[in-house]
């Protein structure tokens, strides 16, 4: 069995992954020129990630059989998925393992790399029925279970994301660690959070991977309890571990747009424009900067829309509705993708967008369910507290 440190990697893809997702009633875009380019894919240069894909892809071509070629070969599809936001990686991760898939009896590896694949498409339910077919088979997985524990925490289930964070104990008590204060961060016991993960950032291994989730976790729940400068200065140790890690730029950069630093933000971003959700965040500072760079960047986003659009793709409501309402001004809009947001996956900047929208339309009833969620999560950063009185209902209604 793989260790967990090697599969962090491959956990955090549906987490963090970036994709922008079209209004439900955009009709998709039709070219009427066969020559006009509708996206710039990705530039593949030969990096050391994609190096490693090509040379796996050629040895699993002479080997076709070799299940371990085509695990890892997966895994690293993933791992480019996380850095670049290409769905291409996505459907070449599953093709790489189809094979075994097709089998009556499925490895448990390929079980649980299909459902990275299905959590990183927010499919959730078909990625947890894999997890528990992958656990059946090899109980106790670790994979299997903070991949679990991952996705029941974003549907909101507490009680039984704790009980798979609780039996990583016997795996790695920095991975349970993190994990169990992950949930207690939004389920009542911030404070507690918070103080678990600084423990967790001091006894993380060196592995990036490892201490960027301490990081990004302990600056998540420092926020959403107002000790934002704590929050910043694990953002920069995780970034100072792992300057290239697309969560963490992303999550930073959301801190410095809170806190009005657009300007930091620019730097931070400005090789990353492939990756939609980080491009989102620097035409956001731009914006906010009354940059002309703005424009631009919007119109790019607008494209990757149409091409979303084509592909049937509703991953990520959440960023299309902080384009719509922080971009665009198109608070109605951006309140039917945020409710729907909400329907599949409840964290803080679910709840966050919810509210803003909810506010931004005049329709505070709208709101309501991220307000519930908030009381019981008990946050009480400032900008989330002013929320909550923004959406508050007026009495008598």
């Amino acid at each position: 069995m793989r260790s967990v440190l090697g599969w962090f990697n491959v956990l955090l893809i549906a987490l963090l992954c970036m994709a922008l997702t079209p209004l439900a009633q955009a009709e998709p875009f039709k070219p009427t020129d066969d020559a006009m380019v509708l996206e710039t894919l990705p530039r593949r240069d030969n990096d050391a990630l994609n190096a490693r894909i090509a040379s796996l892809r050629m040895q699993l071509n002479a080997a076709p059989a070799d299940f371990k070629l085509a695990s890892e070969l997966a895994e690293q599809h993933l791992s480019r998925f996380r850095r670049d936001s290409d769905p291409r990686d996505l459907g070449q991760a599953e093709a790489a393992i189809a094979p075994w898939l097709r089998t009556d009896n499925p490895p448990a590896l390929a079980l649980i790399l299909r459902a990275s694949v299905q959590q990183s498409n927010h499919q959730f339910d078909a990625a947890l029925a894999n997890l528990n077919l992958a656990m059946s088979k090899t109980p106790g997985n670790p994979q299997a279970l903070l991949m679990r524990a991952s996705i029941l925490q974003v549907q909101g289930h507490y009680a039984a994301a704790k009980e798979s964070c609780g039996a990583l104990i016997f795996q790695d008590t920095v991975f349970a660690g993190i994990c169990l204060a992950n949930v207690l961060a939004v389920s009542g016991q911030p404070d507690q959070a918070t103080a678990l993960l600084q423990r967790m950032l001091t006894q993380a291994p060196p592995e990036q991977g490892i201490k960027a989730w301490a990081a990004a976790s302990l600056a998540e729940a420092a926020a959403s309890i107002g000790q934002d400068a704590q929050a910043e200065a694990a953002l920069r140790s995780g970034l100072a571990a792992n300057p290239r890690d697309a969560y963490l730029k992303t999550a930073m950069a959301d801190f410095l747009l809170a806190q009005r630093r657009p300007r930091e933000v620019l730097p931070l971003l400005a090789d990353d424009i492939r990756n939609d959700n980080l491009l989102l965040r620097l035409a956001m500072a731009e914006q906010q900067l009354g940059s002309a760079d703005a424009r631009a960047h919007i119109d790019d986003l607008q494209a990757r829309f149409a091409a979303a659009a084509a592909r049937g793709d509703r991953v990520h409501l959440r960023e299309e509705a902080m384009f719509r309402l922080i971009l665009l001004n198109q608070p109605e809009a951006a309140l039917q993708l945020a409710q729907a947001n909400w329907q599949v996956q409840k964290e803080l900047a679910d709840c966050r967008i919810l509210l803003e929208s909810a506010v931004a339309a005049h329709q505070p009833r709208a709101a309501q369910a991220a307000l519930e969620w908030l009381k019981t999560a008990g946050l009480r950063a400032p900008s989330l507290l002013a929320l909550e009185q923004q959406a508050q209902l007026p009495a008598g209604r």
